[in-house]
């Protein structure tokens, strides 16, 4: 059942901004860690005085609650002034990769239908208002509350489905408070803690992380990537992570001791989790919490500590999670308002208002979810269904494993057959051990073909699996 609905705000309390908050019960309490320069901070009141001249500036320009304002961002100063202004205002905030070329910029803006476009570079040209402001203006608050209206559409975020044609994932304002809210009953926050900015606006993860901030009066980490992030770790007041495991290995190898920095939470994510580098990290004292989110969730579903392959925890307050003949179906406080759709929303629900991830799962005993890969990746062996992921998950957890992806090859005999591409930590084992690694848990079919070397690909963090399925076909 797809729900069709119109872009108006229903009638719905207010509440007040946090950040006027903070800047009015603890003025001087950091709110803003800057980059590039670790000394570079912004109180609450200072930050509030910035956001007040702001959103004077978006007023004059025009602007009103409900128009889009593209944004061309990855987690500088400005974009998060910019990001938490249009949460004050109204605004429907739609973040723009700044990777992707000026040109496709201006398409995306055009699909998003906006009234307004920034960009800290060169500004998308197009049928909207090109906005030239003033971050470092300050306008002292009146000592009222900013009242928030949390029924407001409040962003638009681009995500690729399994086609990579982009959906305009729309939230209200009141997904993203549940979201943080859900959060910190498993992830604490409180006024002595920074959390580093480290995933870009433009992902529904690190636009989560302001939310989780400011409605803890915490502190924002702004990331500087001109410096190592150990170096960073040690010397920053940095006690929340959120880190993919190819970046935590990184850490480790260049000599990363928890113990020589304020680390509390370290949360991992986007990819099988390998069970070598949790044992090592909570040998070390840290032991690390693994999450399941998706865009349409507003970021997280489930986090829980590490145990089995895929387990991720169990659902946050705020969310309901289920399986319906094997995909994993997600509903409530967090759910998104629909899809932008030629000037509407769609939101494509059962009948009971669950929306189907695509995901395959299953709970454990415990009633823990497991997250088993993409139903969308999922193929067929010699009439054997194969996830890639389980296979993923086998082969990280071996010693020598830093990375590992599979991927579908043509098979005249099978139809399709696995083939691995692997990262090593150092020294490559041969396909024997890794093959005989794999039936000591999985079935003989599962074990790939086919074994090729990490590809380099730029430098992502999250590979692309279409992406490596292209490279074999090159061959």
């Amino acid at each position: 059942m797809t729900d069709r609905k119109s872009l108006s705000p229903e009638p719905h309390p207010v509440e007040p901004c946090p950040v006027r908050h903070w800047a009015r019960v603890a003025p001087d309490r950091i709110a803003l860690h800057g980059a590039p320069h670790p000394d570079s901070t912004l109180g609450y009141r200072q930050l509030d005085a910035r956001l007040n001249a702001l959103c004077q500036q978006l007023e004059q320009a025009g602007l009103q609650a409900g128009d889009r304002l593209a944004a061309v961002v990855r987690g500088a100063l400005e974009d998060v002034l910019l990001a938490w202004a249009c949460v004050r205002t109204g605004l429907v905030f739609c973040p723009l990769n700044p990777a992707f070329p000026v040109a496709r910029q201006a398409e995306l803006a055009r699909q998003l239908d906006v009234a307004a476009c920034w960009s800290a570079g060169e500004i998308p040209t197009g049928p909207w208002q090109a906005l030239r402001l003033d971050f470092t203006a300050e306008r002292e608050m009146d000592e009222e509350p900013v009242w928030l209206v949390p029924a407001r559409l409040n962003n638009m975020i681009l995500t690729s489905g399994s086609s990579g044609t982009p959906k305009a994932v729309v939230h209200r304002l009141a997904n993203h408070l549940a979201s943080a809210r859900g959060s910190a009953a498993v992830i604490p926050l409180d006024a002595e803690c920074g959390w580093l900015l480290s995933l870009p606006l433009f992902h529904v993860g690190g636009y989560a992380i302001l939310f989780r901030v400011f409605l803890a009066g915490a502190a924002l980490v702004l990331d500087d990537r001109s410096r190592p992030l150990r170096e960073r770790l040690e010397q920053q007041p940095i006690t929340h992570l959120s880190l993919v495991p190819t970046q935590l290995w990184r850490l480790l190898a260049e000599g990363f001791d928890p113990a020589q920095t304020r680390l509390r939470e370290l949360l991992l994510g986007g990819a099988a989790i390998p069970q070598p580098l949790v044992n090592r990290l909570s040998a070390m004292g840290l032991v690390p919490k693994v999450s399941y989110g998706l865009s349409e969730m507003g970021s997280q579903v489930c986090t829980g500590r590490p145990s089995t392959a895929g387990v991720v925890g169990k659902a946050l307050p705020g969310r309901e999670v289920c399986i319906q003949q094997g995909e994993i179906c997600v509903r409530g406080d967090t759910l998104f308002a629909g899809y932008f759709n030629a000037g509407g929303l769609e939101r494509p629900l059962d009948e009971a208002g669950w929306f189907h991830t695509r995901d395959k799962g299953h709970f454990t005993v415990d009633g823990e979810l497991v997250v088993e890969g993409r139903l969308d990746n999922l193929f067929i062996s010699g009439g054997e269904n194969i996830q890639p992921e389980t296979i993923e998950q086998r082969l990280v957890d071996h010693p020598a494993v830093a990375q590992a992806l599979v991927v579908p090859v043509p098979s005249d005999e099978w139809g399709q057959r696995p083939a691995a591409f692997i990262d090593w930590h150092g020294e490559p084992v041969p396909p024997a051990e890794l093959a005989a690694w794999i039936r000591q848990t999985l079935p003989g079919f599962m074990v790939p073909d086919q074994w090729h070397p990490w590809p380099d690909l730029g430098g992502h963090l999250k590979p692309q699996r279409r992406q490596y399925q292209h490279i074999l076909k090159a061959q």
